[in-house]
């Protein structure tokens, strides 16, 4: 008995059809891959360029993979052959976009061993209790940095971390708070203000094989105040042309602080490290201008993973037990004579910032 050729070929066609993506359904996955394409080229050039792009670079950036999730079920229904375009977005936005890091082979330096630890933490010190302090001490102990750089430290001294950093070489100013195993030169207080505002951050030299290095110790700007600007209107969507202004009014007022920063870094005749408290993720304007100035990021160079110092907090008045961050506004930088050897983010338990912790070598050629 001969096949019914008519019946095979309307079966072809139907799977055929079964298969072909709505066009509805491609305009969804294209518009995605555009946003994520968009929000990538942003970051490579300065995000905060834009209010938009500076608002994003605060918010968790895992967000962008609900639309791709969401995409990703729909293709099962409708046209699964696609499932790897919105699989790829959410790939796309786990890698590259959350900024995450996978170390590359070290260069060959001529180095001295043990390399030199560095730590720096915003370690919020007035505003917890003796048990956070405990914990800072502990971290302290745990990870053994040779040199530790506070910020939000006011009070140290008189409590229960001054008895701590008793046998250590310690300076101080303000906020900020320089500790060193190794010796440890006087410090200088360098003025970081913008318009409006009285800013400072603190500068000494470390003394590490023989040479003299330079240590920034710093806290730019909050973007709270831009943040809370763009959450109230967003309730209330009036005041949305204030809130603008008021956004790009602090990403400046950084900007601005970053590129004093930058002019004092320009006038060091040796090798620097910067560290604190930037409030900057790594695809802000700021951090390309301390990269302007010859510095290059230890996580970015020795990290693996995320990195992330901030964000836990948030959640830990509805969820104690979730330890999440989602942003790396804390750094340690440096010149080109140092390289990293491992750089990792520490406990969120004693500050609503995780600590930073380096290991750096010098190149001595």
């Amino acid at each position: 008995m001969r096949p019914d050729r008519s019946a095979q070929g309307q079966a072809l066609m139907t799977d055929k059809a079964s298969h072909k993506a709505p066009a509805w359904f491609l305009t969804l996955i294209i518009a995605y891959l555009a946003i994520l394409a968009t929000l990538s080229v942003m970051n490579q050039i300065g995000a905060d360029r834009w209010w938009f792009g500076a608002l994003n670079l605060y918010l968790p950036q895992a967000i962008w993979t609900a639309p791709g999730i969401l995409l990703a079920a729909v293709s099962l229904k409708v046209s699964w052959r696609w499932t790897w375009l919105p699989l790829l977005g959410i790939v796309w936005v786990t890698g590259p976009l959350m900024g995450f890091c996978w170390p590359l082979p070290a260069s060959e330096v001529t180095s001295v061993s043990p390399p030199l630890r560095v730590m720096t933490w915003n370690v919020k010190y007035g505003s917890h209790d003796k048990l956070s302090h405990m914990a800072i001490m502990y971290e302290i102990d745990r990870c053994k940095p040779a040199v530790v750089l506070l910020q939000d430290a006011g009070g140290v001294l008189n409590g229960l971390l001054g008895d701590y950093f008793s046998t250590w070489n310690v300076r101080s100013y303000g906020q900020y708070i320089i500790a060193s195993r190794l010796p440890l030169g006087e410090l200088q207080v360098r003025r970081i203000s913008f318009p409006g505002e009285e800013h400072t951050c603190v500068r000494a030299q470390v003394q590490f094989n023989g040479t003299m290095v330079a240590l920034y110790n710093i806290h730019f700007l909050s973007p709270r105040e831009g943040l809370d600007a763009m959450r109230f209107a967003r309730r209330n969507p009036r005041y949305l042309p204030n809130a603008i202004p008021q956004l790009e009014r602090n990403v400046n007022a950084r900007l601005t602080q970053a590129g004093t920063v930058r002019e004092y870094l320009r006038q060091e005749p040796g090798p620097v490290i910067i560290a604190g408290d930037l409030n900057s993720p790594d695809a802000s304007q700021v951090c390309a201008v301390l990269r302007d100035a010859d510095l290059h990021d230890a996580f970015a160079e020795g990290g693996t993973g995320y990195g992330y110092t901030y964000g836990h907090y948030l959640f830990k008045n509805h969820y104690p037990s979730l330890d999440v961050s989602w942003m790396r506004i804390d750094h340690i930088m440096m010149s080109s004579r140092f390289h990293t050897l491992n750089c990792w983010s520490g406990t969120g338990k004693a500050s609503d910032h995780r600590p930073v912790i380096a290991d750096l070598v010098m190149d001595h050629s």
